[in-house]
């Protein structure tokens, strides 16, 4: 495995600790404090990762292994937000599910061999990627959403004051 692939993968081992270690001590306000109008709150950006390591992050990458090519649908993170499934938004539930899904996308990538890691696939908002681009744009998009949770503590504490 290429040191670049492994870096990534471990970020996204890395992410289910770091998830749980910014939300350990946060209350239930804290939890669904949204720093603006059109702003998740934290318990929302958890919601989201679950929601992505099921049904897009991993099957986008199950895809490209499986069909020659194929064109992956787009996300509509609006609509998703307003239909959601909040029966398990505590979050010890949260948390569990993504660790959850999380080791079973990790399963999968590591059982890929080199002739899947180069195979592709097209999106209409990020057009032509191959499973490599595409990790990589999974760990970013876990990096983004551990900054802003970090970003609405930050908020949080200052509306506290």
């Amino acid at each position: 495995m290429n040191a670049n692939r492994a870096q990534l993968i471990t970020t996204l081992e890395q992410t289910h600790g770091a998830l749980a270690e910014l939300t350990a001590s946060l209350s239930d306000e804290a939890l669904d404090f949204r720093p603006g109008a059109e702003e998740w709150s934290t318990r929302e950006i958890l919601a989201h990762l679950v929601d992505d390591e099921m049904f897009i992050m991993r099957m986008r990458v199950e895809r490209m292994v499986k069909e020659e090519h194929p064109t992956l649908a787009d996300n509509d993170e609006k609509k998703w937000h307003s239909h959601r499934n909040t029966s398990r938004d505590a979050v010890s539930d949260l948390l569990h599910d993504f660790a959850i899904q999380r080791v079973a996308s990790l399963n999968i990538l590591t059982f890929l061999s080199e002739e899947d890691w180069a195979r592709t696939g097209f999106h209409t908002g990020y057009g032509e990627f191959t499973v490599e681009k595409w990790l990589e744009h999974w760990a970013e998009h876990d990096l983004v959403h551990i900054r802003q949770i970090e970003q609405n503590n930050a908020a949080y504490t200052a509306s506290q004051r």
